[in-house]
């Protein structure tokens, strides 16, 4: 595995399994992470960070049960649990003495060229001043119909390393590598540690989404790979909740895949 310690911007995305224990958001995981990216930030790197699990906070504040599908109650959802998952990554974050900016996005703006530069000087200016840019789909607002969706996170973070030119972008998710085949369903299965092509076996080998509000899953990871790829950003791919798994990453430690 190569060492990525010498990176200077990273994106962390972290998806809705990570985030969620039992059937809400796991507050303590949060903090775990805003402690693991405020140690990028005391080694002077920039960090912003890509986060689902707002439609799964609302639908936990509204009592409803998964899964979430009718796009009305979605966006609901979304705009109930925005504010409270922003909430904890507020005090998450302050606890290590750093301030959060919310940054909410369709595509839209990231296919107009104006839009996306203005994006891009805000995303600069907050970084410059010490600030953590949390950035999640508008979902409040974001249809696949009127095509301003990006469609999963994944897509998300990965345009968003690509267009603020990060050096690497960390997936952090529910399983420790990609497999050959499904490891839920095949024991046998064989993890994958270097992937130099984005093929079509590797694509195959990527499964459906697996969470009753989660929208991606490791195929939608595998094709967001490609898009950071294509702008020269390595990604890397290991589950969320291993023992300081942002800084094993970057020091090159033979954890997920490459």
């Amino acid at each position: 595995m190569r060492n990525f310690s010498s990176a200077k911007r990273v994106v962390v995305k972290v998806g809705t399994n990570t985030l969620t224990k039992g059937s809400g958001i796991d507050m303590d995981y949060i903090r775990n992470l805003a402690g693991q990216i405020a140690q990028l930030h005391r080694q002077g790197k920039q960090a912003i960070l890509v986060t689902s699990g707002a439609i799964g906070m609302g639908a936990k504040r509204l009592g409803l049960p998964g899964p979430i599908t009718e796009m009305q109650t979605r966006q609901a959802c979304a705009a109930i649990g925005q504010p409270l998952l922003m909430h904890e990554y507020h005090d998450a974050f302050a606890e290590q003495g750093l301030i959060v900016a919310q940054v909410l996005l369709t595509s839209e703006v990231l296919k107009n060229r104006k839009s996306y530069l203005n994006l891009k000087n805000a995303i600069e200016s907050l970084l410059k001043m010490g600030v953590i840019p949390i950035i999640n789909e508008n979902d409040s607002v974001s249809t696949a119909e009127i095509g301003t969706a990006f469609g999963d996170n994944d897509r998300l973070s990965a345009l968003v390393a690509s267009k603020i030119d990060a050096d690497v972008l960390i997936l952090l998710t529910d399983i420790d590598a990609l497999y050959d085949k499904n490891p839920k369903e095949h024991p046998d299965a064989q993890p994958i540690k270097l992937v130099n092509e984005i093929s079509d076996k590797i694509v195959k080998a990527a499964g459906d989404k697996g969470s009753i509000y989660s929208t991606g899953g490791m195929k939608t990871k595998i094709m967001a790979a490609r898009i950071a790829s294509y702008a020269g950003c390595r990604v890397l791919l290991a589950h969320g909740r291993e023992k300081d798994v942002i800084r094993r990453l970057l020091d090159g430690e033979d954890l997920g895949t490459l």
